[in-house]
């Protein structure tokens, strides 16, 4: 009788002697070798007879050892007539007369590093956690060579075929028939043949060597003008110290948008749009630029070339992915803008990339917002154009990581309202005074929500800008003309108009343009001047900085009328009473825009309503007054003037 533990070892070797039983005939469904494994992949291909003129280059390039022990390889075989139309394509008569570098070109690009059974491919597929991940599964890398980088490869298995058909489709524009397994857009005739060293998928047409992306969009006549913009940005760096510390003098091309898509290792996806699709877009600007697609401004150019590109792979359904943010180089989240896949016309295949062609321009934060057109008046707004490139002045006018641009309204000036001196003539201190007079003019709403401009305060962060019967008044009561109601430039968040000059910057951190400041300016608000003073709050109106303060200010008429002696009152009486009429936060009232409840500074609630002739202030008990001067702006807050009391 077998013992406890002797048994439980029987029932261990039972239980594995099922399991690897199955594990084999698995294995023998899914790969079933064509060959036995007493020959590496130049010996089977060899011994087949198809593949004799594959054979031979890789003779004369002196890469039989090599293919055959050095690694384990995916070799995607060529047959002796597919060999002869690729290179008789590239205008070669014989093999005899095709360069070295490119029949190893040619070599390496038809193995695939490590070993990929049909089986493998579906399974490294299948396994991937997310439909992203999925598409990203389908990229392989051919054999390196020295400096002589890899390409990138696409199989696309049985699994993928099935689930992701329109992809393909819109890959290659062609309908996947009869063959499981593909490679790009070429088929697998015979999939899995084994040799020693790794296995062998026979292609069923000749294999074309990809282009790299940028090469690749050079040779497609519909997107020259992108292809010319990116050539733009080219720079060539060294490469790399070896070993012993000696570099690498070849120059290799990079380029300077934040993507090197010279480099074959470095993934992305581009949506390219067409030259119809640039010059619909740009036409009606070209009058404002020198007349010519090549005239657009530099900083819009790479603006655009970096909305277009998106790091590593995607295929077009998964830009269908509500939970992806899709972020461009320039960090704009593509998708709250623009379905992508819908503007899709056509792809160009590259090596390191997916390339759709588009029939319209992904826009740039720039373009997207209200500031485009700055850039794109180049000659009305030259001025303006060199602040917004060299001085900073778009800062916080756009948002460049999400297309959520803040609202904001520009009342722009032409080059012959600027006068002089130019923008890049102005020494510090004028330019940062301009710069202020500029934003003064920049809105903080978009007026189009109101349907146009009316009488009202608008808000700046200069200060409140009063649009009355066609002029904008600054606090100073200077004012500047609205030259046409129609916009110059409309962006998702707001629109440019033209004006005939400046308005005045209200510096809000001027302690001499003070709430106390401006009281003491009215000689008829003596006596609660006075009274600020006696009760010691003259220091706290002048504050400039985090607090700000809406006076009511009695005229002196109503405190003497009322029998209040602001020199001989209690000083805490005299506090409740000045706290009556300061309340917290600035408040620019008389358009009808604020209606409500606001607290003074003794905890009072007070009732806003009206507008403009009809603009009131009430307290708790029913007592209601009128300004007789409304919306006098300070740095620190707004002077309103009454004629009676609470």
């Amino acid at each position: 009788m077998l013992s406890l533990n002797k048994y439980r070892s029987v029932c261990l070797l039972l239980i594995l002697s099922v399991f690897f039983s199955f594990c084999s005939r698995k294995l023998d469904v899914y790969y079933n070798p064509k060959n036995t494994l007493d020959k590496n992949i130049i010996e089977v291909l060899e011994a087949d007879g198809r593949f004799a003129k594959f054979v031979s280059i890789v003779d004369k390039l002196g890469l039989r050892k090599t293919l055959g022990s050095s690694a384990m390889y995916t070799c995607l075989a060529p047959r002796d007539e597919y060999v002869e139309q690729y290179f008789s394509k590239l205008g070669y008569t014989s093999l005899e007369s095709v360069p070295e570098t490119l029949l190893r070109q040619y070599v390496n690009y038809h193995f695939i590093n490590g070993m990929y059974y049909e089986y493998d491919i579906n399974k490294i597929y299948d396994r991937a956690s997310s439909d992203l991940n999925k598409t990203r599964a389908t990229v392989f890398s051919s054999r390196t060579e020295g400096k002589t980088p890899g390409k990138r490869l696409r199989l696309f298995s049985t699994s993928f075929l099935t689930r992701q058909l329109d992809d393909y489709v819109s890959l290659y524009n062609q309908q996947p028939q009869d063959y499981t397994l593909w490679v790009d857009n070429v088929p697998i005739s015979e999939a899995d043949i084994d040799a020693s060293n790794g296995v062998i998928h026979v292609l069923g047409q000749p294999l074309d060597i990809a282009l790299r992306t940028d090469e690749a969009l050079a040779s497609d006549p519909e997107t020259s003008i992108f292809s010319s913009w990116l050539e733009k940005h080219v720079q060539y760096v060294l490469g790399e110290k070896d070993e012993f510390g000696w570099v690498d003098t070849t120059l290799y091309k990079s380029y300077s948008i934040g993507r090197n898509l010279a480099d074959e290792s470095v993934l992305s996806t581009i949506f390219v749009p067409t030259n119809d699709a640039i010059l619909n877009y740009f036409q009606p600007y070209l009058p404002y630029l020198d007349n010519t697609i090549d005239s657009v401004p530099q900083l819009v150019i790479t603006a655009l070339l970096r909305a277009c590109i998106f790091p590593n792979i995607s295929y077009k359904s998964n830009f269908d992915d509500v939970s992806a943010e899709w972020k461009a180089l320039s960090g704009g989240n593509i998708s709250m803008i623009m379905h992508l896949p819908s503007i899709v016309t056509g792809s160009i295949r590259a090596s390191n990339s997916i390339i759709y062609k588009s029939n319209q321009l992904i826009l740039s934060p720039h373009l997207h917002s209200a500031v485009g057109g700055v850039y794109l008046f180049q000659k009305k707004y030259s001025q303006w154009n060199w602040m917004f490139s060299n001085a900073g002045m778009a800062s916080g006018l756009f948002d460049g990581l999400n297309y959520q641009h803040s609202p904001i309204t520009i009342l722009i000036q032409s080059d012959d309202v600027w006068g002089t001196p130019l923008a890049e003539d102005m020494n510090d201190a004028t330019r940062a005074y301009r710069i202020n007079q500029c934003k003064s003019g920049i809105l903080n709403v978009d007026v189009r929500a109101e349907g146009g401009f009316r009488k009202k305060f608008y808000p700046t962060n200069f200060g409140y800008v009063l649009y009355d019967n066609g002029r904008f008044y600054d606090y100073t009561g200077n004012s500047v003309q609205l030259i046409t109601s129609a916009a110059t430039w409309e962006g998702v968040n707001g629109a440019i108009y033209e004006v005939d000059g400046f308005l005045t910057p209200l510096d809000r951190q001027n302690d001499t343009l003070s709430v106390y400041n401006k009281i003491a300016e009215h000689p008829d608000l003596s006596l609660f001047k006075t009274a600020i003073d006696r009760v010691g709050m003259a220091a706290q109106l002048k504050l400039t900085g985090f607090f700000t303060y809406s006076v009511f200010a009695p005229v002196n008429s109503v405190i003497t009328e009322a029998g209040i002696n602001v020199n001989t009152m209690p000083v805490e009486e005299l506090r409740y009473f000045l706290q009556t009429y300061i309340i917290p936060n600035r408040y620019i009232f008389s358009d009808g825009d604020f209606n409500g409840q606001i607290t003074n500074s003794n905890g009072n609630r007070l009732t806003i309503s009206g507008s403009w002739e009809t603009f009131s202030v009430s307290n708790e008990l029913g007592t209601t007054i009128q300004p007789v001067v409304a919306n006098l702006q300070a740095s620190n807050g707004v002077l309103h003037k009454i004629n009676s009391l609470f």
